[in-house]
This record gives C-alpha cells, sequence and structure tokens, in this order.
C-alpha cells in the first residue's frame, strides 16, 4: 500500500470518526433521525477507512462501537481482536478495548467471559459506565441462575459509588423486580426517570408496572416517550418490546 492510499484511508476513518461524534451529540439533543443518519454515514466511511488499510487504533475501536450499536456483534468482535495486536496500542486503548470486547460478548451470550473481562477492567480503574455495564451483566447472569446475591452486593456497591447514576438506578430497579420486591423496583425506577427522562428501559418498566396497577393511559405515556426515544443495540430493552405492550394495552382499551 502506497502512501498516497494510506493517507486516503486514515482521512475516511478520521471523518467517519468526526461523524461519528456529531452523531452522539444529536442523540444527547434527542435528535434522534439526524442522529440516526450521521452515524449511517460514518458506518460507510469506517467501512471504507479499513478496507483501505487504516490500522489508527482509535480510530478501529471507534467503528466497533458504532457496529455494536448496529447489532452488528460479529463483526465487531472480529475488529475488536483485529485492534488488539495493532502496533502502537496504548494502555489506555488496551484497556477500552477490553470493555468494548466484553459488551460485545455479553450481546453474543457469553455472559461468564464478559464478566470475567468487565471484572479485570474494574480491578484496574473503577468508572461509572463500568459499574453500570457489569451491573447490569450480573442481573442478567443471576436471572439465569436464580441467585442474586452478587448482583445485589455489586449494584449496591455501584449505587455507593454514584447515586445518581440513571443507569445504576435502573439496574437497581431491574434487580429488585427480579427479586420480587416490586415496590423498592419502583423507587429505584421513579428515581432513574427523574435524573434521565428519556432513558427508554426506564422508561419501558415505569409502563409495565403502571399497566399492572391499572393506569393505561400513563402507561401509554411512558411507552410513547420511549417509543420518542434513543434505542439502540446496547439498551437492555427493544423498541419492539415496547411497540408490543403498547398494542396489548390498546387492545384491551
Amino acid at each position: 500500500m502506497g502512501f498516497f492510499d494510506k493517507y486516503k484511508a486514515e482521512n475516511a476513518g478520521r471523518k467517519a470518526y468526526g461523524l461519528h461524534v456529531v452523531g452522539n451529540r444529536l442523540y444527547d439533543q434527542d435528535k434522534t433521525a439526524e442522529a440516526k443518519a450521521k452515524h449511517e454515514q460514518a458506518l460507510k466511511l469506517y467501512e471504507e477507512a479499513i478496507r483501505g488499510g487504516c490500522t489508527k487504533p482509535s480510530y478501529v475501536m471507534a467503528y466497533g462501537v458504532l457496529l455494536l450499536r448496529f447489532a452488528r456483534f460479529e463483526e465487531a468482535k472480529e475488529l475488536f481482536l483485529k485492534a488488539d495486536s495493532t502496533p502502537g496500542i496504548t494502555k489506555a486503548e488496551k484497556r477500552q478495548l477490553r470493555i468494548n470486547f466484553a459488551i460485545c460478548q455479553w450481546k453474543l451470550g457469553q455472559l461468564d467471559s464478559a464478566i470475567s473481562n468487565l471484572k479485570i477492567a474494574m480491578s484496574e480503574a473503577p468508572t461509572g459506565m463500568l459499574y453500570g455495564s457489569l451491573g447490569y451483566i450480573l442481573i442478567e447472569k443471576a436471572r439465569q441462575t436464580g441467585d442474586f446475591a452478587e448482583a445485589l452486593e455489586f449494584n449496591t456497591k455501584a449505587l455507593d459509588y454514584d447515586d445518581e447514576d440513571a443507569v445504576v438506578l435502573d439496574n437497581l430497579g431491574q434487580l429488585y423486580l427480579a427479586m420480587g420486591d416490586r415496590e423498592k423496583a419502583l423507587t429505584y425506577f421513579k428515581k432513574a426517570h427523574e435524573n434521565k427522562p428519556r432513558q427508554v428501559d426506564t422508561l419501558y418498566y415505569l409502563a409495565r408496572l403502571a399497566a399492572e396497577d391499572g393506569d393505561t393511559k400513563q402507561a401509554i405515556d411512558y411507552l410513547n416517550s420511549a417509543l420518542d426515544g434513543n434505542y439502540s443495540a446496547l439498551c437492555t430493552t427493544t423498541r419492539q418490546q415496547a411497540l408490543d405492550l403498547k398494542a396489548e394495552l390498546e387492545k384491551k382499551g
């Protein structure tokens, strides 16, 4: 590959990264359609960059994260494996790569491996994002085994770390709901909603609980807000779940 080809590939990666960042900002502003369009443009340019020989770790990892958002998990996994052996990758980038790879493992159903990798990352440097991610995967594992002890202990520590983090609060809502403590679950879902009103997972569970209480109007309001929000493959609930619940409630009248 000549110098000009490498330059073109790196330039495509730089443009893709810029569009990726703009898309993220648009999502933060609840401009979902515009954000998705930017991310789709970024995907095409990332593909062009990688195909052209771009190996810059930050661009390769960002491309992998965007692939995760679009539920292209196997492709993301292969990209992360490739990035791990990229010359010049820094220690910080390797750590982020481990986290991204663990999220990919979670989405591919490899919970034990995902938990192991996130625990290693936690031992190196705890962050709010790690508390949220590992906290949820431990809940998912507990749902499978019926043993909630570790999930409860870890998510309680996550709350001590940041008691205003909407993901942590939502995790605790889901945890207590899975444990059968509906009252505590509702308390945490409400706190999560106060701190991040557009969080789609929280809106879905609030809708479910409102429906169980017979407040169909409130439940549908929650679902409408969720459906106007930002769903990605990294959410713990899906747009289809919200649509199905809304259809069921509307059918009942």
